[in-house]
């Protein structure tokens, strides 16, 4: 399983906190702010983008939840990984969310949809799962 590793270290919760994990031979970086105790707010970001569109978002809801912000294989800072390696489809970044979530030991959370991370977002919670403490959705 990955662990996940902080390149950036900071005292306060309510900073944002840029973070790599490798899943399947890939670095995906993600940013993080809030207390670990805090319930977990998941979010996919939109296309074409990276969790850089939420660099304002997480910091004002950081008091109240532990935001996790994922950039796609392919997107943002982390690695592109070559086709025969990785199934660049709406199910196939679905399959990576789902891994990442595995890797990050998120057991519940919420998933913030919107754009092109609600269909990823709502494949995976289709899947047979009793891990959600919900969903959140956002004009596009």
């Amino acid at each position: 399983m990955a662990e996940a590793k902080s390149t950036q270290n900071t005292s306060s919760r309510l900073s944002v906190k840029h973070c790599t994990t490798e899943i399947d031979g890939t670095e995906i970086f993600y940013r993080e702010a809030g207390s670990s105790d805090a319930p977990v707010l998941l979010l996919p970001h939109g296309y074409p983008s990276s969790s850089f569109q939420f660099r304002n978002f997480i910091p004002v809801l950081a008091d109240r939840w532990h935001l996790i912000a994922p950039d796609y294989p392919g997107f943002g800072y982390s690695d592109t990984p070559d086709q025969t390696h990785f199934n660049y489809t709406f199910e196939g970044y679905a399959d990576f969310l789902e891994r990442f979530t595995v890797a990050m030991n998120l057991t519940r959370y919420a998933l913030y949809l919107h754009d092109y991370g609600s269909q990823i977002g709502l494949r995976l919670a289709m899947k047979d799962h009793d891990w959600s403490n919900g969903g959140l959705t956002g004009k596009s």
